[in-house]
């Protein structure tokens, strides 16, 4: 249910294809479940067991090189219905303004989740993001597990060393000066336990 949810939404999004990380042990499962939902986008299997969210995405960073940007989705996050397409609405609008030092990238935000660990996001009114994780600790809204990263985020991910998490990249990316924008997703329910499940397929269901 999870991987189908964030597979739809990137489909929702905009993504013409995905790649999806699967660990070893899982990936015959994944890849049989995936067979019998007929995703709504073509999509390349990558099997690796990685020890961090930062491992994984340094894994596939090689593969998105030379695409202008890509949509990067955290598969325990489930979206209320609307907000992926949204999200690609203003993807769109970005890519296509003519502003002076138009946003490099889109970060999804929530103010509304029940996260273990939220990874805070400050932002100024017009939603250029000042700071993720240090920095933005006093902040009610925090990252929702659906972003929009240009090229050099990936040719960093390359280079980085003694990253723990893609938060840990993420505040870095803000730190050496990515113009980064906010976009508000609505409610999120992050899923780290069974019981949150029934609530994620509520959220799901709830036009």
């Amino acid at each position: 249910m999870l991987l189908s949810h964030a597979l739809s939404a990137v489909a929702e999004a905009g993504a013409r294809e995905a790649v999806i990380a699967v660990n070893d042990r899982d990936a015959d499962a994944v890849a049989a479940a995936l067979r019998d939902d007929a995703p709504p986008i073509p999509f390349e299997l990558v099997r690796r067991t990685t020890a961090s969210s930062f491992e994984t995405f340094a894994l596939l960073a090689p593969r998105l090189r030379g695409e202008s940007h890509a949509l990067v989705a955290m598969v325990d996050g489930v979206f209320e219905p609307g907000a992926a397409s949204r999200f690609g609405d203003v993807a769109r609008e970005l890519a296509e303004a003519s502003a002076q030092d138009p946003p490099e990238g889109l970060i999804g935000v929530t103010d509304r989740h029940d996260e273990d660990r939220p990874l805070r996001v400050s932002f100024e009114a017009g939603g250029r993001i000042l700071a993720i994780g240090p920095g933005a600790e006093g902040s009610p809204w925090s990252t929702a597990g659906l972003y929009l990263l240009p090229e050099r985020a990936f040719a960093s991910a390359t280079l980085a060393e003694g990253l723990g998490a893609l938060r840990d990249l993420l505040a870095r990316l803000v730190g050496s000066g990515l113009r980064l924008r906010a976009q508000p997703l609505g409610v999120v329910v992050d899923v780290d336990r069974p019981d949150d499940l029934a609530a994620a397929e509520l959220l799901s269901r709830d036009a």
